[in-house]
């Protein structure tokens, strides 16, 4: 029998803890040199290259048969260490230029992101043929290899967040690959001695340059394709969600995208600011404010009294302000040039936080440490969940331009304050006459953001059943910004009592003052009507969003994609692709559609067509396409829950690769032991169980459906570290059942005497996970979380109906280990997910 040492169990965790943070790792590599909706992408290569490696070992098992195994397993752990670093760096230089999508789809857009794709997927067929191989030559062992499979892929979701913590991204990726050729070594250490030494050696090697690396090596430093003003930052700092980057900003007017003309035109010059980017898009100025022995100079930045943003100040000076994403200050800055009495302001990024209250702490006049102001690192909707206080204004001023207009069309965490449930929190939160302060941008010819704040905003107060909604709404423009073209910026006040006759007066006074259009106001006459009005005054409102060309339903935590408001049909109209602001959702669905086709043709060509070629040494069986068929729909339905559970726990974590490590462990640990209690049904009772845990997942799904939303409102407030316990609680008994159905069928098919499919069955379920993991997101976007979840439980219900054709008839002899059982078993419960 053959033995599997300690060491070569510690080398499989290794190298299964690396396949998993070099998985979370390129998801911030990617938000920071592509967009973030490239982040998806990441699952899709772990899927593609663990299938092709799988199959590929099928069809040419002499180099890795016999006792030449173990002395393969290092080279492959190696390979996956040099072509983990090789892939980086060609990846950096390859010329896709995302923006150019915005124009339309180019062959040399589409040549480019194919080869990323196919290239990226590289250490990942090394990583994958090594588990599989492992698992393979040692399959009486495969349940302790199997747990150390396990072990290591959920220290590495939890390793990723320390490493983006410690270190930048392309120094994460080092360790990631440093991890491989431990993995190497120690499996080199249960073969002969020649092969030790020669790992040794590489091993060194790939030493060598990590810490070449880390001192500054240029050659890994990341290549962006865009950059702020062609100058270098003065600090960069990543975590594990963002890259955090300050450029010394000069400008001859001050910061500001909706300060009004009538101040630009006294010539004041900017009295300074830094530019925070947030992965080298979404910005946020630190602004500069003198104290003198003690005395705010408030005179240099009055220019903050003319912003679109400061308007609620006008009806309810001296407030309690509730500020959503203070970031480097600004808005808190506002309040207290009104004299606010007390700023609370809830920020998701500890590193900005730092920069304001530490860093420049001198340069900002030091107001984060202020006596009426308290900051805290938190998601907005978890904080208000937590605090019972009530507040005059709650303000959000452009919160998440460019990156969630990118970014947020894939489910970042920042949606959740745009939707129809967080205005409710924010209501519940407002004094009597409070009022909520949402500023969007506003596209003349098409102001579907705008519209879509206010078809959320009103919503959201109809559902508490106010009465009466165009008493309690404000909207006014500037449509003359300072720095984008065509596009203006406009305010909504939404208040929590009717406004008062003297209100609408003074906000009325100031516009004209300042020269910003109003948009709608309460008693606005019908020759005044636009858009907006028409939407505020519509007798039918859902009709007029029904019928309006862009997308302006309410979203909701369903369907949080605020930003994603140019429908599919209109992906290439030349206004939207023209527009700085809707480009950016066209282009973002543009790109996912594309890498949607992009995934069906590798799969086909490095997983499915091998095997077709192949065929008549894959042991295609009679019945095999009802177990193609079963294996294809556990695929789909298996990548159908787990993605709408990261962008769902995305929400109620305030961070989204926090929701990503914390599900991926999760899933992996209870699929993992559901997998292995699988192991202990006897043979005649296979079916049986199967279709006991298939009837079982789909009834817990269909309950996450009704209860999920409950449960996690109710918890909302709890700390994040309880957040993600509730999490790992809620997915237990998922996992558990999801982690049954594949390993189950696996042993029947090798029962029957049908094990010469399991290449077929595996390659059905990789592709289909692959597919699918792009494909979920698209029905995310488009139709929700919840059908989303319903196209898995269908999936599952199909596989069921299919599985009540297998018979124990054919049941010829005890099971035992077939080709690949171990493997594909490992691929569901690791590498799928």
């Amino acid at each position: 029998m053959k033995q599997a040492r300690f060491v070569t169990m510690l080398g499989i965790g290794c190298i299964t803890m690396a396949i998993l943070a070099t998985e979370i790792v390129l998801t911030r590599i990617f938000s920071v040199t592509l967009w973030y909706h490239f982040a998806f992408l990441v699952i899709s290569l772990a899927l593609l290259g663990s299938g092709a490696a799988g199959v590929w070992l099928y069809l040419l098992p002499g180099p890795f048969a016999g006792e030449r195994a173990p002395m393969m397993l290092p080279w492959l752990a190696l390979g996956y260490a040099f072509a983990n670093l090789a892939a980086y760096l060609v990846y950096q230089q390859i010329p896709l230029h995302v923006d150019n999508l915005r124009d339309g789809i180019s062959t040399a857009e589409v040549g480019w992101l194919a080869f990323m794709y196919a290239e990226l997927t590289v250490p990942f067929i090394f990583a994958g043929a090594t588990v599989a191989l492992a698992l393979k030559h040692y399959q009486a062992q495969a349940g302790r290899l199997y747990f150390a499979d396990l072990v290591g892929a959920s220290i590495g979701c939890l390793l990723s967040v320390a490493a983006l913590s410690l270190l930048d991204g392309p120094g994460a990726l080092v360790l990631t690959s440093a991890l491989g050729a431990l993995a190497a070594f120690l499996l080199a250490l249960g073969s002969a001695r020649r092969v030790t030494l020669a790992i040794t050696g590489g091993t060194l090697a790939l030493a060598v340059i990590g810490l070449a690396a880390q001192v500054g090596t240029p050659w890994l430093n990341l290549r962006l394709h865009r950059t702020y003003n062609d100058v270098q930052p003065v600090s960069v700092d990543w975590n594990t969600f963002s890259r955090i980057s300050v450029y010394d900003d000069t400008w001859a007017v001050p910061f500001g995208w909706g300060i009004s003309q009538v101040y630009y035109r006294q010539e004041r010059r900017d009295p300074g600011h830094f530019t925070i980017l947030i992965d080298e898009k979404a910005g946020t100025p630190i602004q500069r404010h003198v104290v003198s022995d003690g005395v705010d100079d408030w005179d240099a930045v009055d220019f903050l009294a003319y912003d679109v943003t400061a308007l609620p100040y006008y009806v309810r000076p001296e407030a309690d302000v509730f500020v959503i994403g203070p970031g480097g200050g600004r808005d808190v800055l506002t309040a207290m040039l009104f004299g606010a009495q007390h700023v609370t302001g809830v920020e998701l990024n500890p590193i900005i936080v730092d920069l304001v209250q530490r860093r420049f702490s001198d340069y900002t006049g030091d107001i984060y440490s202020r006596p009426n102001v308290e900051i805290h690192v938190d998601d907005a909707r978890s904080y208000l969940a937590a605090h019972e206080g009530q507040y005059d204004i709650i303000q959000a001023s452009l919160i998440d331009t460019f990156a969630a207009t990118s970014a947020g069309a894939f489910a970042l965490s920042e949606n959740g304050i745009y939707t129809v449930e967080a205005f409710e929190a924010y209501y519940d939160h407002l004094t009597d006459d409070g009022m909520v302060n949402f500023s969007r941008w506003y596209y003349a010819d098409g102001p579907a953001e705008t519209l879509r704040l206010v078809s959320v905003a009103m919503q959201a107060w109809a559902d508490r059943g106010v009465e009466n909604l165009s008493d309690h709404i404000i909207v006014l423009a500037n449509l003359i910004p300072d720095r984008i073209q065509n596009e203006g910026l406009a305010g909504m006040l939404l208040k929590k009592s009717p406004f008062t006759q003297a209100e609408i007066d003074t906000v009325l006074a100031e516009a004209e003052r300042l020269e910003f259009a109003v948009l709608y106001a309460p008693g606005i006459t019908a020759a005044e009507i636009g858009p907006v009005a028409s939407l505020v005054l519509a007798e039918n409102r859902q009709t007029f969003i029904d019928d309006y060309a862009l997308d302006i339903s309410p979203a909701t935590d369903n369907r949080p994609f605020f930003f994603n408001v140019v429908r599919l049909g209109d992906l290439n109209k030349p206004e939207f692709m023209r527009s700085a602001i809707y480009g950016f959702g066209a282009e973002a669905t543009r790109t996912l559609l594309l890498t949607l086709g992009i995934a069906i043709v590798l799969s086909a060509a490095l997983v499915i067509l091998p095997l077709a070629l192949g065929r008549g040494r894959t042991g295609w069986q009679h019945g095999g396409s009802a177990l193609l068929g079963y294996y294809a729909l556990l695929g789909l339905g298996f990548i159908m829950v787990e993605i709408p559970m990261v962008q769902k726990m995305s929400l109620y974590l305030g961070n989204p690769t926090y929701a990503l490590v914390v599900i991926l462990f999760a899933l992996l640990l209870f699929s993992g032991v559901g997998s292995f209690l699988s192991q202990r049904v006897p043979v005649e009772h296979l079916l049986s169980n199967l279709r006991i845990g298939l009837i079982g997942l789909i009834g817990l799904i269909l309950l996450y459906v009704v209860a999920l939303p409950v449960v996690l409102n109710a918890t909302q407030g709890l700390r994040i570290e309880l957040r993600a316990v509730v999490v790992v609680i809620l997915l237990m008994p998922t996992g558990l059942l999801m982690g049954r159905p594949f390993p189950l069928g696996l042993r029947y098919v090798d029962a029957v005497g049908a094990g010469g499919m399991t290449p077929w069955l595996w390659a059905a379920n990789g592709t289909l996970s692959v597919v699918g993991s792009v494909l979920a997101t698209i029905l995310a976007i488009q139709v929700g979380f919840a059908a989303v979840f319903g196209t898995g439980v269908l999936a599952y219900a199909l596989a069921l109906g299919i599985s009540l054709r297998f018979g124990t008839s054919r049941v010829r002899h005890p099971d035992s280990a077939s080709i690949l059982p171990g493997y594909a078993e490992g691929a569901a419960g690791v590498l799928s997910t």
